[in-house]
């Protein structure tokens, strides 16, 4: 379907939205159903653009007999796509050349020249807007001007901020508990009363005047918090602007249709967020006191009510139990100044670094902008057309960019704690507002149609694993579905009971559950129990060894190393560290990132006193870099390649599975490439190097592949040594370098973008290499003794299915079964709300002799220790489940009839017994 040229290949170009092309169609020319014409037609890249790519059309009178010219007359029409090699080697996809590669109308493309691509880079961050006539475009700039402007003059600093902000917060903050609780027990009556459905004139405005007053109050509490959570207001600015500019095309527009409507919306928001950020900064450079500073950011915290944070700087208070500081502002002229008496320092202002109320009403606009920008760009989404998918990752780029620039830049100013709150809050808040946009530019049967096709297509390309996705919501979700049931089972009383006329009416006399609810119920019954109930149980017992036991136990153990070696000379320390890294590399759990962040700890702490702090990192990241490498070859030698030979191991990693054939492609590829590179730095460190001595891949090739982790190594040793700077202290017992800490979290963060930006790369590549690379992943021949065992253990596992189905398990296994779900999702929660409670708070720089007593074990409270033993209990019974199972899927794979539960038929094996092997 739609194939073109003499290979046969499939033609995505219908389906790439990078290009308009459409596949070769059959139409009945002069009466002759079997004539073939072949149309490719050109979409203009942008509107009023001119196409780039040939079109050809084979002869329509031709004779229908001849088929040995078929593909001749179809290889007039074939584009070029890139080179294919004919021995059956790495092809290039057909549809990897884009509009983005080529340029210029003939028969050959020629790329364009630096400066063409660096100008369409550019462009990226702007979003294509809908040509207006000017009128509309000024009225519509108008009318969604006036919610930016009334917030910035009445809730930042360019206007009456600081007067409105926080008198209504500091003289009436104390009523924000009441006016919560008011607000929930309203919103919870409104539920139990079935508000949805009243239908009536009446029970509509009355539940029409209960929204307005649940929003009012929702504001209302926004701000009486607002000393608390500075940024709340920002974020309902972003969900009320697009509700101001639906409630304009409601009174201007009606006759619009929607989509319509708000693709013209990118354009003049777009205008807007301009406007705002260069009237911003032309506030900022008119009055030197209008700037941020040291100076603006201690009179803001003074002045917003704002108590300093001594825990870091206990020097810095006036006098011992005083809550003033050692420094104060005094007035020089018009000019204000901070002054430092003898003792005191000025990293002492950092003892306001907590305080991002001043901060969010200075750069109050600037945030305003952003949620303007991110409307701006989902606005041309919503076009008729519709979005090519670059532009949706182009957008994704730039607002992630955005934030970070934006984060690192608050961090510099010594801010950045409270900022990245209000970033995810200002994102998550921009993202409800899109949504809006979506619900009304839809019909209910369009959202619904929508819905239905991307489950669709989820159900198609991720159907095998969608167990593991409802296991996680079960694993994440179990307690919040508990309370939902509760609620459910609540307002199923009080439809029994009748106490209200205008309730839904209970459905089933002896359902205990509402009618809407008993669907969902049903829904997850349907479920495959047994296998959902295991998956999430194997979720909890991952994310508790990785995250939580392995990651405290690795800081406490490297935590013990640095102390244990500051005494020792650099060479020495070198080789000793050298040694445990290679150790900890070869354990599966251990990451990397620690190992490196130690180095940089325990290194630079000793080097510098003869290398420098520049030449120490650098020292410190080559030795990471040789030790990653090292110990990678060790693993994919002296590990992986040994265990090859085993065909219960290379079962078990799936060697004839479409996602390890993908892989294989990729790494079997020599040199650099992004999708090489991003596998074998973005993958965990064990199973990558052990899964490349399996695949019995070159040594040398994967060695090269590894080297760009440097980038990687580099930002987390430099890391290190930051923290331990940000340690060290001056005679008076503040901090030596009072800015490492901030730029520490900076390199940390940039770290972890690495990190897990490289896992997201390697996963979209291994995706699109199964996906455009089929044919080359399918020409990779089975593992025959693996084929073999994959063949035996598919029965194994359909008798494991048959007997673990939900209506056939005992009750005792299904009692073992949800008290070890119980108890993971028990233990889990415990030590994710309360892990100061669980475990005593150790860091790298920590000693264990004076932060946990020297002994190990104290770093598990009480409660830590109940989650531990939950967790040990919920294995056991997983591990006594799973053998029940097993005992029983063996006795009906070799024939033997399995007894079921009391009144259920006995389960016999499916297949023919005479030719069934024995399974042991």
């Amino acid at each position: 379907k739609g194939s073109i040229g003499s290979k046969g290949r499939n033609s995505r170009a219908a389906r790439d939205g990078s290009f308009g092309l459409s596949a070769p169609v059959e139409t009945t020319n002069s009466g002759n159903a079997s004539d073939r014409a072949v149309a490719i037609e050109v979409y203009p890249r942008e509107e009023g653009g001119v196409g780039s790519y040939r079109r050809g059309r084979s002869n329509s009178s031709r004779n229908p007999t001849a088929d040995s010219d078929d593909d001749d007359n179809l290889n007039d029409a074939t584009i070029d796509y890139g080179e294919v090699e004919e021995e059956g080697g790495d092809r290039e996809d057909e549809g990897s050349r884009t509009d983005d590669d080529v340029e210029g109308n003939g028969a050959e493309s020629r790329p364009k020249s630096f400066c063409a691509r660096f100008f369409h880079t550019v462009l990226c961050i702007f979003p294509k807007v809908e040509p207006l006539p000017w009128g509309t475009f000024a009225v519509l700039t108008v009318w969604s001007a006036i919610p930016p402007a009334c917030f910035i003059l009445f809730f930042t600093q360019m206007g009456f901020g600081e007067h409105i902000y926080y008198t209504i917060a500091i003289e009436m903050g104390h009523y924000a508990y009441g006016l919560a609780l008011g607000l929930a027990a309203f919103m919870f009556a409104l539920y139990m009363l079935d508000a949805d459905e009243w239908s009536s004139h009446c029970g509509s405005i009355f539940l029409d005047l209960c929204i307005l007053v649940i929003v009012c109050g929702f504001v209302l509490l926004v701000l009486l918090i607002a000393d608390q959570f500075p940024y709340g207001m920002v974020c309902l600015f972003a969900v009320f602007h697009p509700l101001w500019l639906l409630a304009l095309k409601l009174m201007w527009y009606g006759a619009k249709d929607t989509r319509t409507y708000v693709s013209w919306l990118s354009g003049p928001l777009f205008f807007i967020c301009v406007l705002i950020g260069v009237a911003w900064t032309a506030w900022v450079f008119s009055d030197p006191e209008n700037e941020w500073n040291i100076v603006a950011r201690v009179v803001a915290a003074e002045r917003t009510g704002c108590a300093p944070n001594y825990d870091t700087y206990p020097d810095c208070r006036n006098k011992p139990g005083s809550d003033e500081t050692c420094f104060y502002v005094e007035k020089n002229g018009d000019k204000e100044e901070l002054v430092f008496p003898e003792g005191c320092d000025q990293s002492c202002t950092s003892v306001y670094n907590d305080c991002l109320n001043g901060f969010i009403l200075w750069i109050g606009p600037v945030l305003i902008s952003m949620t303007t920008f991110f409307l701006s760009f989902f606005c041309t989404f919503l076009r008729t057309e519709g979005a090519r998918e670059k532009d949706v990752l182009n957008f994704g780029v730039v607002w992630i960019f955005l934030l970070f620039a934006m984060w690192v830049t608050t961090s510099l100013a010594g801010t950045a704690a409270g900022v990245t709150a209000a970033l995810i809050a200002l994102t998550l808040a921009s993202f409800v507002a899109s949504a809006m946009f979506i619900a009304v530019s839809f019909s209910k049967e369009e959202r619904i149609h929508n819905a239905e096709a991307v489950f669709e297509r989820l159900q198609q390309k991720y159907g095998k694993h969608l167990d593991v996705a409802r296991a996680l919501f079960v694993f994440t979700c179990a307690p919040i579905v508990l309370i939902y049931l509760g609620f459910s089972m609540m307002n199923q009383c009080i439809r029994r009971i009748g106490i209200f006329p205008c309730s839904e009416p209970p459905g089933e006399e002896d359902d205990i559950f509402t009618t809407r609810t008993r669907k969902q119920v049903n829904v997850m019954k349907s479920w495959d129990r047994a296998k959902i109930y295991t998956f999430a149980i194997y979720w909890g017992i991952g994310l508790m060894i990785f995250n939580v036991l392995v990651a405290n136990l690795t800081v406490v153990f490297l935590s013990w190393m640095i102390e244990k070696t500051e005494g020792f000379g650099l060479a020495a320390l070198t080789a000793i560290m050298c040694a445990v890294g290679v150790m900890m590399f070869l354990l599966p759990p251990v990451p990397g990132v620690p190992v490196y962040l130690t180095l940089g700890i325990v290194l630079p702490a000793k080097g510098h006193e003869t290398l420098g702090w520049g030449g120490s990192i650098i020292y410190c990241s080559c030795v990471g870099l040789v030790l990653k490498l090292f110990s990678s070859a060790l693993q994919q030698k002296g590990i992986g390649q040994n265990l090859s030979h085993y065909v219960k191991v290379r079962q078990f990693v799936g060697v004839n599975s479409t996602l390890m054939k993908a892989m294989r492609l990729v790494l079997n590829k020599d040199g650099l490439s992004v999708p090489k590179v991003s596998i074998l730095i973005g993958g965990p460190d064990w199973p990558t190097s052990v899964l490349c001595g399996i695949m019995r891949l070159s040594l040398p090739q994967i060695m090269l592949g590894t080297t760009p982790i440097i980038f990687l190594i580099f930002p987390t040793c430099l890391s290190g040594a930051l923290l331990y700077m940000a340690a060290v202290k001056t005679d008076s017992g503040n901090p030596e370098f009072p800015w490492a800490g901030t730029v520490s979290a900076i390199t940390l963060s940039f770290t972890a973008i690495v990190q897990f930006g490289s896992m997201i790369v390697a996963a979209y590549y291994l995706e699109q290499t199964a996906d455009k690379r089929a044919a080359d992943v399918a020409a990779i021949p089975d593992d025959r003794e693996v084929k073999e065992a994959d063949d035996k253990a598919a029965h194994l596992n359909k008798c494991y299915r048959d007997v673990t189905q939900w209506d056939v398990v005992p009750c005792m296994a299904k009692l073992l079964l949800q008290i070890s779900l119980g108890c993971i999702i028990a233990s889990y929660y415990m030590v994710l709300l309360f892990p100061d409670s669980c475990f005593t708070p150790h860091s790298l720089t920590d000693s264990i002799d004076t932060n946990l007593g020297g002994n190990i074990a104290n770093l598990f409270l009480p409660l830590g220790w109940v989650a531990v033993g939950l967790f040990s209990i919920s294995t056991i019974l997983i591990y006594l489940f799973r053998s029940w199972g097993q005992q029983k899927a063996h006795k009906l794979a070799n024939g033997v009839v399995v007894l079921a539960t009391p009144g259920e038929a006995p389960i016999e094996s499916s297949l023919n017994h005479s030719r069934e092997p024995h399974y042991s």
